[in-house]
């Protein structure tokens, strides 16, 4: 029997498996007795980008995805200074999170975060490193030094995952651990009901930046999920003068998160980044050359 290999684009698009918006793909009773050998050619990389740039600002407008300013960003205080300091703030994000009141963390705790607490812990893991000044640092590090120093907590620790952050069935496995706060391959074959109301943070390491991402349960049991940015983002207010802070984007469903990840993916690559996608798949082996591959790291309270 030939092998059948067919490609999909972006489940925002077709839906995953065999059926697109306007019926099959490809005949099932073909696939299923492998008689397709030749694969869909993919779309290009800038029609990938278009699309998913348009789809979350459909989203923005139907209130599914809300992005809020925040009243600081990582580097603006020179005094503590936590330039390039997002793979100690992010992991920060999601502990205090984890710990906190109510529903999840407050803007003014991230703030703290970014001004206050991750500085003094950055230049401690930098000097215990024997890294300089502004140093880029590995996020395994980070969390190692973190759980060293009792700030994250072992048992807190769900796994990590990783791959392709433009494949969905990668992104996938990431979103399961975030969305349940359990591991399905340590926990197969348990009977034990998960609890989905527990509060959930990552760390999302991807294009030599870190993100947190934070799952909120409400009293009725809605999932929302935040995606905090310390890096600034530029706005211009109505009188025409530019504002740089960091941003806290709302997700109400998973789905809405996926499709921000992929936009939030597509925005990061550059020119070269895109030449190489269109000309290369995905190869798990050359991974740690590849501009797509993230790091998702979980945890739960």
């Amino acid at each position: 029997m030939l092998k059948t290999e067919i490609q999909y684009a972006h489940p925002c698009y077709f839906n995953y498996g065999k059926t697109g918006p306007a019926g099959p793909l490809v005949p099932a009773s073909l696939v299923e007795h492998g008689q397709v050998t030749n694969k869909i050619p993919p779309l290009p990389f800038s029609t990938l980008k278009h699309n998913a740039r348009g789809e979350c600002f459909n989203l923005r407008a139907q209130k599914k995805i809300e992005i809020f300013s925040l009243g600081t960003y990582q580097g603006r205080n020179k005094h503590r200074d936590s330039t390039n300091g997002c793979t100690v703030i992010s992991p920060l994000v999601a502990v205090n999170h984890l710990v906190s009141e109510g529903a999840g963390i407050s803007d003014i705790k991230i703030e703290e975060v970014i001004d206050e607490i991750a500085p003094s812990i950055l230049s401690r893991v930098r000097n215990k490193l024997g890294l300089s000044g502004h140093a880029l640092i590995i996020p395994s590090d980070v969390h190692d030094y973190l759980v060293d120093e009792k700030i994250l907590k072992q048992e807190m620790f769900v796994g990590v995952c990783g791959g392709n952050v433009l494949d969905s069935t990668h992104v996938g496995e990431f979103l399961n651990l975030l969305e349940s706060g359990e591991d399905s391959q340590s926990n197969a074959g348990s009977e034990e009901k998960k609890d989905m109301t527990k509060k959930v943070a990552a760390a999302l390491f991807f294009h030599e930046h870190v993100v947190s991402i934070l799952k909120v349960v409400l009293a009725d049991g809605t999932m929302w999920y935040d995606l905090v940015d310390s890096m600034p983002t530029i706005t211009t207010a109505s009188n025409g003068q530019e504002k740089r802070s960091a941003t806290r984007t709302r997700c109400k469903n998973r789905q809405s998160l996926e499709s921000l990840l992929y936009w939030y993916a597509c925005e990061k690559f550059s020119p070269a980044d895109s030449k190489y996608i269109d000309a290369n798949e995905w190869d798990d082996n050359m991974c740690d050359f590849d501009p797509r591959v993230f790091q998702g790291f979980v945890w739960k309270e």
